[in-house]
């Protein structure tokens, strides 16, 4: 978990679909707006699941087992779809583009008809992913920025132009023989390029400003990641973390899913940029993890001289109270049952509604 504050402004761009209107956002200074749904008048309703003002504009559409008719999102001109999953229940997903581009997780359409949406669908890293169906690969951004190197893995574009994130999986000790992971026997480690300008000791505060926010929990900002089912994996074993953009040797052709992140030659093991690392506490969200147990929903009874709601170093034993929070203050949690939709210059990543940076 991480804290970010900085404005947005909305842009209007065609779009061939339903409302013919898309948000386009930009990051330009500092808010303390906590993006909240807006419950007054205009935008997601977040009190009954509908949208509020206009009534409907446009044709319903079929999202692979999901019914979702677009309406119009009152005051913002933001093109909302109610999607009904399987089971009945209803939410407000806002179109959001990327850099201009409306990708596959930001269509508010089931693309590989699992049945979940969008920032609903544990298979999408955020609005600059293109690829909603198994492989974790984003389909944009920095995981094909060049052999060997690296940029942000979550927004759109290869290069460090537009964010300033650097990073060389030469730099990487654990592309040594006989497996060279992450990238192969090409990106063989290299000591001398460790705090170089393209592995630099510090990213930079621009890779912070734009990247980190749209981090999941659990990842930096290159795509190296951890997931509860390889936690406290021995470094023998492959480790903690593994990188979402392996691929097949040879080829563009992804292999990391949610299925296989134990398969170190699937989910290639990695070592993260501790500079521009996004956490999993015990009561987050996180890459791959879409529940929370109990204890981190409801108070539980005082068990002990620790502050209320604190963890000790075991991570497993709560002193009770109060749980600790799922997001940073003011930042609007999201993502679970019961949780009222982000606004519409946010967007739901890893249970928390972040502003989408591009």
């Amino acid at each position: 978990m991480y804290t970010s504050c900085m404005h947005r402004s909305l842009a209007l761009g065609s779009l061939s679909i339903s409302l013919s209107l898309s948000i386009v956002l930009a990051l330009t200074g500092c808010s303390d707006d906590p993006g909240a749904a807006d419950t007054g008048g205009g935008g997601a309703d977040s009190g009954g699941g509908g949208t509020d003002g206009g009534g409907t504009d446009g044709g319903g559409m079929d999202g692979g087992g999901m019914d979702g008719s677009a309406t119009d999102g009152g005051g913002t001109d933001a093109e909302v779809v109610i999607i009904t999953e399987d089971g009945g229940a209803t939410w407000s997903c806002i179109v959001t583009s990327c850099a201009g581009h409306l990708l596959e997780c930001g269509n508010c359409t089931d693309e590989d008809g699992d049945g979940l949406v969008d920032s609903h669908d544990p298979e999408c890293l955020g609005p600059c992913d293109n690829t909603e169906g198994d492989v974790l690969l984003a389909g944009v951004g920095g995981e094909t920025g060049g052999p060997c190197k690296s940029d942000c893995y979550f927004d759109f574009g290869n290069g460090s132009g537009n964010d300033q994130c650097e990073w060389d999986h030469r730099c990487d000790p654990l592309s040594v023989g006989p497996d060279y992971h992450p990238e192969g026997a090409v990106c063989e480690y290299d000591p001398g390029r460790v705090d170089g300008r393209t592995c630099p000791a510090a990213q930079s505060d621009t890779c912070l400003d734009v990247c980190r926010p749209l981090t999941p929990n659990g990842c930096d900002c290159f795509g190296c990641c951890t997931f509860d089912a390889i936690a406290g994996r021995s470094p023998a074993d492959g480790g903690e973390t593994v990188w979402l953009g392996s691929v097949e040797d040879g080829t563009n052709n992804g292999t990391c899913t949610l299925d296989v992140i134990t398969d170190t030659s699937a989910c290639r093991p990695c070592t993260p940029v501790a500079d521009c690392y996004n956490d999993c506490g015990p009561c987050e969200l996180c890459v791959g993890r879409d529940t929370l147990p109990p204890e981190c929903l409801t108070p539980t009874p005082d068990a002990g001289p620790g502050p209320d709601g604190s963890v000790p170093d075991s991570g497993t034993v709560w002193d009770g109270g109060v749980p600790p929070p799922r997001c940073d203050p003011g930042v609007q949690a999201c993502g679970l049952a019961g949780d009222s939709p982000c606004a519409d210059l946010y967007y739901c990543i890893t249970g928390c509604c972040v502003p989408t940076i591009i």
